[in-house]
């Protein structure tokens, strides 16, 4: 499955087939974002995506901008990248098991989120 979430709208949760990632790279070039956050994304949202376009025939970086540097990060020269898990692991003293994005928001944030059943989310 595929979710994103653009402000001011709904989530947006699909199987991820080429359709797919063909929308959510036009949804890129639509709203042409100056930044993009992720937590973890270097490691694996990007990487993920990238293989599976790859799989389907197509280019993520002629399609978004997107490429991985020599430093393993995920770029681009229209758009910054944030991956906050990258901050989390740097600056904030949380303990090893306390790094995931929930305790992130829990504790950082003040912020509880409300536990969903994944099957609710789709139709």
């Amino acid at each position: 499955m595929c979710s994103y979430l653009n402000l001011g709208e709904r989530l947006t949760s699909t199987p991820l087939k080429a359709a797919t990632i063909k929308r959510f790279f036009s949804h890129i070039q639509d709203v042409k974002p100056t930044v993009m956050a992720t937590f973890n994304g270097d490691f694996f949202d990007f990487p993920f995506l990238d293989a599976r376009a790859k799989v389907n025939g197509i280019d993520m970086f002629l399609e978004t901008g997107f490429s991985k540097d020599a430093e393993d990060e995920y770029k681009s020269r229209t758009c910054v990248h944030m991956d906050c898990f990258r901050w989390v692991k740097r600056d904030s003293y949380l303990p090893q098991g306390s790094q995931g994005l929930k305790a992130v928001t829990q504790y950082k944030l003040g912020y509880h989120p409300i536990e969903l059943d994944p099957e609710l989310m789709t139709p």
